[in-house]
This record gives C-alpha cells, structure tokens and sequence, in this order.
C-alpha cells in the first residue's frame, strides 16, 4: 500500500466529500476490503478497475481515482459518492482517524 496514496484519500475525503476525520477509518478499511477483494490496493491500479471490480468497488475506485488526480471519467457523482461513504460510516463500527 501506498502511504502517500492514502494521505492523498484521506485529504480528499475530508476536502471535496466533507468527511469527518473520525470517520475516515471506517471508510478507508471498506475501501481496502473492496480493493483486495478484486485484487488491488489503494493505489493507482485499483483507481483503474471501474465496474469491473463490482458496484461498491466501482465507487471505492472513483474515489481514489479523483484523489490522485485522475480524469475522473466515471459516471459517478460526488453525491453517489458522498451517499456511500456515508453508508459505510453507518455499517461499519468506529476505528477513527
């Protein structure tokens, strides 16, 4: 995994999704179960994997793919993006920042 990679995450979540800090680890630990589940960590391959990672996936992949700078060519919007992070906040039991 990639540190600067998930700096970069946390900073977008906080930034454009208006994340709670305490809630980061919630949302970062959903997001390496979607990675390693399709075969990627955090990092800029996984930003590529898209649809075919599966739905959640998909999001957790848009996610970092804007972190990083990407084009951000996915049909996603913020607020899908914002809805999820939110439900994994909401399923997930608190890990902090």
């Amino acid at each position: 995994m990639d540190s600067t990679a998930v700096a970069r995450i946390k900073r977008y979540l906080v930034d454009k999704l208006r994340c709670e800090y305490y809630d980061l680890g919630a949302i970062l630990f959903n997001m390496r179960q979607l990675a390693r589940m399709s075969g990627y960590e955090l990092d800029e391959r996984f930003s590529r994997a898209g649809l075919g990672a599966g739905p959640e996936a998909r999001i957790a992949a848009e996610i970092v793919d804007r972190s990083l700078g990407g084009g951000g060519g996915s049909c996603s919007t913020e607020s899908e993006l914002k809805l999820m992070t939110d439900r994994w906040v909401r399923t997930t039991r608190p890990m902090g920042g």
